[in-house]
C-alpha cells in the first residue's frame, strides 16, 4: 500500500468534516469583473497596493473571512506597458507578515517579492518594478515562507497584464469587460455554514489543498457573461493552491493564443487544455455564429492526485463560464493566423546542465506535522529538492548571468508543477516527451510527473545571496513544506 492509499484508508484524507460535496449553483450568476487599473497611457504617481483583511460572500449568502489587495478579496487587474517602471507602495494591513511576489516578471531579485522581501504588519514596501518583457499575462501573490499557501488561498492574489506596442496594435479583442475578460479560477472548500475553510491534514500536505467547489473571480461557478458577436478573449489564471484544471469548450476546440510568457507563434486548437497551479493561458472564443458556448473545467484534470479524485474516481467536470451572444456587433476581426516570431528552442545552446529531483518524503510524519503546526508547515522540513529542504540562509545554485542552461527536473511521486523565478523559458521536454503545442511558447511553469522535464533557460538580471531567486513546486503546500530552493545570478 502506497503512502496516498494509506492516508485515504486511514481517514486522513477527510479535509473538512461535514462539508457538502459542492456549493455549485443551479443557475449561473453574472461574471464578476475584477477592477482594472490601466497604466498603459502613463503613470503620474506611485501605485498603492494595500494587503488587507476582509469579509467576502462567494455567492452562497455567507460572509467568509478573507484577505485581499485594495479590496476584500483578491487584487486588481493591473495593465501596464513594456518599458515602464512601476513604482509600487505595498502596505501590509493584514496583521501578519507577508510578501508580494511578481510571478512571471523578468526583474532583479531585490524586487522579486520572494520570501526575503518580507513586509511586516503596518510596514510599506516600495519596489520600483521595471517591465522589460514582451506582452504577457502575469500575476502577483503572497510568497511568505511557510504561509504562502494559506495567504494566497485566503485572497492575496492579483493579475498583472504586460502589453507592448505589438500587442496594443494587434487585431485582437482588447475592450475589457466587453470582449476581453480576465478569469481567476480557484477551488474552494466551504464548511456546513457556507464559510470558506482551510485546514491541514496529512493528506493535504501530501497532495496540497484541494477544494470541491470551483470559484471564478471570487464567485461560485457557474457564472455567465453576455458578449457581442465576434471573437471573445479569455485571459485565464489557475490560482488554485494545488489542483490541476483541464479546460474544454462545450462546443468546438480550445483555441490558445498565448501561454505564461506571451503569444504563441500562431493559434493552437486543442480538445482540452491542462493548467497547473500558477499557469496562465489566453484563449479566443468565436461567438460570430453561436448563440451560446461554455468554458468547462474538469477539476481532476491532472490525473487525479487528490482526495476527491480518489474518492469519486475523477472526472468532476463543471461549467465555469457560459458566454451568451447578445446580437450586438463586437470585435470585427477574424481569427489570427500568425501571432509572434518564435524559433524552436535548441538544446545545443545550453552550456550548463543542472538536475533537480523533487522529493515528497524525507522522513517527516505528515500527520504529526499537521497537528503540531497551526495551518502551516512549521520548519519546512517535510519535503525537499535534491535531498535538501528549503533553508532561507542556504544558496543551492549559483548561476552566471547571460548563460543559457538546461534544467532537468524529475519527481519521486505524483504530478508537480515546477516554477522558476526571474525568467521565461522554453520547454524541451515535458515528462519525457515534447510539450503539447499550446505549451511550446514562452513559459515559467512546467509539469513534472514521469520521466524528465527539461527547460532551456537564461537569466538576464541579478539576484544576490541577500535577495536570491526561488525554484519550487507550485503546489503551495509543498513549497511551504520545503520543496523549494534558492539560486543567485551574478
Amino acid at each position: 500500500m502506497n503512502r496516498r492509499a494509506f492516508l485515504m484508508s486511514s481517514g486522513a484524507g477527510m479535509i473538512i468534516a461535514g462539508s457538502p460535496l459542492a456549493w455549485a449553483q443551479a443557475s449561473a450568476r453574472p461574471l464578476p469583473l475584477i477592477p482594472m487599473t490601466d497604466l498603459t497611457a502613463g503613470i503620474s504617481e506611485r501605485i498603492s497596493l494595500t494587503l488587507q483583511s476582509g469579509a467576502h460572500d462567494f455567492g452562497n449568502g455567507a460572509k467568509s473571512t478573507t484577505l485581499g489587495i485594495n479590496q476584500s478579496y483578491l487584487g486588481p487587474v493591473i495593465k501596464a506597458k513594456q518599458g515602464q517602471d512601476l513604482p509600487f507602495d505595498v502596505t501590509n494591513a493584514t496583521g501578519e507578515t507577508s510578501t508580494l511576489h511578481w510571478h512571471g516578471l523578468h526583474i532583479p531579485g531585490d524586487v522579486d517579492g520572494g520570501p526575503h522581501q518580507e513586509i511586516e504588519p503596518g510596514a510599506v514596501w516600495t519596489p520600483d518594478v521595471p517591465l522589460v518583457q514582451h506582452a504577457s499575462m502575469n500575476w502577483f501573490h503572497s510568497h511568505m515562507h511557510g504561509r504562502t499557501a494559506q495567504q494566497t488561498y485566503n485572497g492575496l492574489a492579483g493579475v498583472l497584464l504586460v502589453e507592448d506596442d505589438s500587442s496594443l496594435a494587434a487585431d485582437l479583442p482588447k475592450t475589457y469587460g466587453v470582449d476581453d475578460f480576465t478569469l481567476v479560477l480557484q477551488d474552494k472548500m466551504f464548511g456546513a455554514d457556507g464559510k470558506m475553510a482551510y485546514e491541514l491534514s496529512a493528506a493535504v500536505f501530501e497532495d496540497g489543498f484541494e477544494g470541491d467547489t470551483l470559484v471564478v473571480n471570487g464567485a461560485i461557478a457557474p457564472v455567465s457573461q453576455t458578449v457581442p458577436t465576434g471573437l471573445v478573449r479569455l485571459r485565464i489564471l489557475n490560482a488554485c493552491n494545488a489542483r490541476f484544471l483541464e479546460l474544454s469548450m462545450a462546443t468546438g476546440p480550445v483555441t490558445v493564443i498565448a501561454s505564461d510568457g506571451g503569444f504563441l507563434a500562431s493559434p493552437v486548437e486543442a480538445e482540452s487544455l491542462l493548467m497547473s497551479p500558477g499557469e496562465r493561458y489566453e484563449v479566443l472564443v468565436d461567438m460570430g455564429s453561436a448563440d451560446m458556448n461554455a468554458l468547462n473545467v474538469n477539476l481532476d484534470g491532472g490525473g487525479g492526485n487528490g482526495f476527491f479524485a480518489n474518492l469519486f474516481g475523477g472526472n468532476q467536470k463543471v461549467t465555469a463560464l457560459t458566454l451568451q451572444r447578445s446580437g450586438d456587433k463586437g470585435f470585427t476581426g477574424s481569427m489570427p493566423t500568425k501571432l509572434a516570431n518564435m524559433e524552436p528552442p535548441k538544446q545545443s545552446d545550453a552550456t550548463v546542465t543542472r538536475s533537480f529531483q523533487l522529493e515528497m518524503d524525507v522522513g517527516a510524519d505528515l500527520a504529526a506535522l499537521a497537528l503540531a503546526w497551526d495551518n502551516f508547515c512549521g520548519d519546512a522540513g517535510a519535503m525537499a529538492i535534491n535531498g535538501q529542504p528549503m533553508k532561507m540562509d542556504r544558496i543551492d545554485e549559483e548561476v552566471r548571468k547571460g548563460d543559457t542552461e538546461n534544467w532537468r527536473i524529475s519527481v519521486d511521486d505524483q504530478l508537480h508543477p515546477f516554477h522558476i523565478h526571474g525568467c521565461s523559458f522554453r520547454i524541451l521536454s515535458q515528462n519525457g516527451a515534447p510539450p503539447p503545442a499550446y505549451a511550446a511558447g514562452w513559459k515559467d511553469m512546467v509539469h513534472v510527473d514521469e520521466g524528465w522535464s527539461e527547460v532551456l533557460v537564461k537569466f538576464d538580471y541579478e539576484a544576490t545571496k541577500d535577495a536570491p531567486y526561488m525554484y519550487h513546486c507550485h503546489i503551495l503546500e509543498h513549497e511551504d513544506c520545503g520543496m523549494m530552493g534558492q539560486f543567485t545570478v551574478t
